[in-house]
């Protein structure tokens, strides 16, 4: 079980575990990286429910507006999210 404070800690993504749901917090200062994401359907204050997070730096699938999404490590460790219960 998580405590409270894991629950307010900002993290990055990429660091979130298997079955996590978070709010996005920001994105990247990078207009390249925000444009990719937006395109996605991703923005800042959505919240994402990690579906799966693959082995050895691969990808994770997050699902957000009902619809799921596979975003790279590089990508997912641009944007700054927070665990919500």
């Amino acid at each position: 079980m998580k405590s409270v404070a894991d629950l307010n800690t900002p993290m990055n993504l990429y660091q979130a575990t298997n079955h996590s749901h978070l709010k996005v917090l920001a994105i990247s200062d990078d207009w390249t990286t925000r444009r990719s994401l937006n395109q996605m359907g991703l923005y800042a204050g959505d919240r994402l429910h990690v579906l799966r997070k693959a082995p050895f730096g691969g990808p994770l699938v997050v699902r957000s507006h009902h619809s799921q999404v596979a975003i790279s490590k590089q990508l997912a460790e641009k944007i700054r999210v927070e665990v919500i219960p």
